[in-house]
C-alpha cells in the first residue's frame, strides 16, 4: 500500500504493474522491443495463446498477445505509453540506423526531454530524457548560456 501525499491516506493501488497490446505480428514487436528499443524479453507462463512479455530491471512490464482478429490502427483512446529513458544520443542513433521515424523535444520549464515514435501495431511510445540524459547539444548550449550570462554579470 501506498501513502496519497495530498490526503495522507492509504491507497490499495501502489503501482501500474503492465500494459497489455494485442497484436496481428508478435515477430515485428519482438523486433521492435528488444532487438531496436532494447527491451529484455523474458518469462512468460506458458498460456494456451502465443505472446511475449519484455522486462525492465526484473518486471515484465509490457505483454503482448497475438492473434488473427482485426486491430485498430493505434492505441484508440490511451493516446500512448511512455517509459522513462537513458543515454539520448544513443537511443536516437539506434532509431536512426533501423530506420525508425521518431519526434524529439524539449518541455519548456523542465529538465526534460521526450521522444515519441509508433510501435509495429501504430501505438504511440513516449521516452523521457531526464537532467543528464537529455540531448548533448541542448546540454552544451544551457552551459554555454550560462557561461556567457556569468561573464555578462561579470563585466
Amino acid at each position: 500500500m501506498s501513502l496519497n501525499m495530498k490526503t495522507g491516506k492509504l491507497s490499495q493501488v501502489s503501482s501500474l504493474d503492465h500494459v497489455n497490446i494485442m497484436t496481428n505480428d508478435l515477430d515485428s514487436c519482438r523486433r521492435f522491443y528488444v532487438h531496436i528499443l532494447g527491451f529484455e524479453e523474458g518469462y512468460r507462463p506458458d498460456f494456451d495463446f502465443p505472446g511475449l512479455w519484455i522486462y525492465i530491471g526484473g518486471s515484465p512490464v509490457v505483454h503482448f498477445i497475438e492473434t488473427e482478429a482485426s486491430q485498430p490502427d493505434n492505441s484508440g483512446t490511451i493516446d500512448h505509453v511512455a517509459f522513462r529513458a537513458h543515454n539520448y544520443d544513443k537511443f536516437i542513433a539506434r532509431l536512426e540506423e533501423h530506420k525508425v521515424e521518431f519526434i524529439s523535444k524539449a518541455v519548456p520549464g523542465m529538465e526534460l526531454h521526450q521522444v515519441f515514435c509508433l510501435d509495429p501495431n501504430g501505438i504511440k511510445v513516449e521516452f523521457n530524457f531526464e537532467g543528464q540524459d537529455r540531448p548533448f547539444n541542448t546540454l552544451k548550449q544551457e552551459y554555454e548560456a550560462r557561461l556567457y550570462e556569468r561573464d555578462y554579470l561579470l563585466t
